[in-house]
């Protein structure tokens, strides 16, 4: 074997693995990238599927990306925040949701989540970028408050706004109505709204727990692949 056929094999790798290296860098980035949410709590019967892969244990601190899916059974808990605005999500057994969003110009993200079935209560203290929670039969598009989406078997499902706006739209109709604190809206499986007053219906609540105060650090990529930092302090039930 030749000195020069052995340099060249070995540049040839080197060239490989600088190469394989770069696409693992890049694919990592695209990744990061993509990273909108993190679970703070997940307690009981609670799952996270991530693309094709199967269903497994939520854990605290994992990483959401764009299409990721939630599900908590009969003793299930989960909340997540988002990582632009520390909007946080509280689902509550047997529930099922997807998380959704694109990262804009600025860093906010666009959220959507795609709620199957269940109840989940949303804290939105800092907006920055846009937030809907979409049922089978309905979106809610939200200005900046704290609210329950509740979605029953039969596809019904209900808004009840404790303070701030919520924008709800029937998938169905294309009824639009406003609903403001201490209000909310129910809409039937044929997509009809019913305005209501929360003096008048049983609203969920979380005040049988206690709650500790925590912090997480995320880390995650911008488009340019700068590194981003942000800590993060929650109330974590016990």
């Amino acid at each position: 074997m030749s000195l020069r056929f052995v340099r060249t094999l070995t540049l040839g790798l080197l060239l490989a693995g600088l190469l394989a290296g770069a696409a693992w860098a890049q694919e990592e980035e695209k990744e990061a990238s993509k990273s909108i949410a993190v679970i703070l709590t997940a307690k009981g019967d609670a799952e996270l599927k991530k693309g094709d892969a199967p269903w497994k244990s939520a854990n605290f601190g994992a990483v959401l990306n764009a299409g990721d899916k939630l599900r908590t059974g009969n003793d299930g808990f989960i909340s997540i925040v988002f990582t632009d605005d520390k909007t946080q999500l509280k689902i509550r057994p047997n529930t099922a949701i997807t998380v959704d969003g694109e990262r804009d110009e600025d860093y906010s993200i666009s959220k959507r989540v795609n709620m199957e079935l269940g109840e989940l209560f949303a804290d939105v203290t800092k907006q920055k970028g846009a937030l809907q929670i979409a049922t089978p039969t309905s979106v809610a598009s939200v200005k900046g408050t704290e609210f329950w989406v509740i979605v029953n078997e039969d596809g019904s499902s209900q808004v009840l706004t404790l303070q701030g706006l919520i924008e709800m739209l029937s998938l169905i109709t294309g009824q639009t109505v406003d609903v403001g604190a201490g209000m909310g809206a129910n809409i039937d499986p044929s997509g009809s709204i019913e305005e209501v007053t929360l003096e008048d219906i049983d609203v969920p609540d979380f005040t049988e727990e206690t709650f500790d105060l925590k912090s997480i650090e995320i880390r995650f990529l911008d488009d340019e692949g700068n590194e981003k930092t942000i800590i993060i302090q929650y109330q974590d039930n016990q």
